[in-house]
């Protein structure tokens, strides 16, 4: 199964597992999955919204009662994301709680719908974070946070699970070329009148710009995630095209970095 299926990555992924010759389970809301009229023939589109339980266990259910999947998931790729950026300190609480809902919440909901069946013949859990959890820039914060915490559940869940034949991976993708991304641009919107974080916020917004357009192919990512859902063993986590710059921050001290990042911001 492939989240936000629709999507830049999602729709890589597909294309790629599909291309296999294995069965693909997309998934992505549902106005999104009529609007395509197209799949491989060994696709089965779902309408499935990641925010709402019973939207996911309905689509379980579609699962389940479908002649191709039998009683057993070889794999979950959780794409499904959203970007939400700004000023923490102006940000409103629906801001964080919607990228918690997508990215965290999401992906909690489909592996407590998935690990039944994942767990009958070993299957693989992907969640997709980003080479934001490495090192927090400013004003990507509800992004960002919201990333941290899938680290953190994607580590304790591979932990967990280690007893059991269901293994947990984590892609960290640098900037790609996809929907996300070019939400990410309108997504850090213009501070208040009177906002302190004007002047940075127009920097990020072009950043951001410049970032989408020298983005990896979201080709590149999506054979990572692919390579992880069906290795033997896969590697707890896999980075692929992250940013040098920001490698580099992590590494030095945290004053140094904070030093550097407002050398920036001025």
């Amino acid at each position: 199964m492939v989240t936000g299926a629709c999507g830049g990555l999602g729709s890589a992924v597909t294309t790629l597992l599909a291309a296999r010759g294995i069965t693909v389970f997309a998934a992505d809301l549902e106005a999104t999955v009529r609007a395509r009229r197209e799949w491989p023939p060994n696709v089965v589109p779902l309408a499935m919204d990641v925010t709402n339980a019973s939207s996911v266990t309905a689509a379980f259910a579609e699962v389940a009662a479908d002649a191709k999947a039998g009683p057993a998931l070889d794999g979950l790729a959780c794409c499904a994301g959203v970007f939400t950026g700004g000023p923490l300190a102006e940000a409103s609480a629906e801001a964080l709680l919607r990228a918690f809902d997508v990215n965290v919440m999401g992906a909690h909901r489909l592996v407590a719908e998935a690990f039944p069946r994942l767990a009958r013949r070993g299957g693989t859990v992907v969640l997709i974070s980003s080479e934001s959890a490495r090192f927090a820039m400013p004003f990507n914060g509800p992004y960002t946070v919201s990333k941290y915490a899938l680290e953190a559940y994607a580590d304790c869940l591979r932990r967990e699970l280690l007893l059991t034949p269901v293994r947990v991976a984590i892609v960290q993708p640098g900037s790609f070329r996809s929907g996300l991304a070019t939400a990410a641009r309108n997504a850090v919107g213009a501070p208040e009148e009177g906002s302190p974080f004007i002047r940075q916020v127009n920097m990020v917004r072009r950043m951001l710009v410049k970032e989408w357009n020298h983005g990896m192919a979201p080709e590149r990512v999506a054979g990572v995630v692919v390579r992880a859902l069906l290795a033997n063993r896969p590697r707890a986590r896999y980075r692929v095209g992250n940013n040098r710059l920001r490698m580099l921050l992590r590494f030095l001290p945290v004053r140094a970095a904070d030093a550097a990042i407002r050398m920036v911001m001025r």
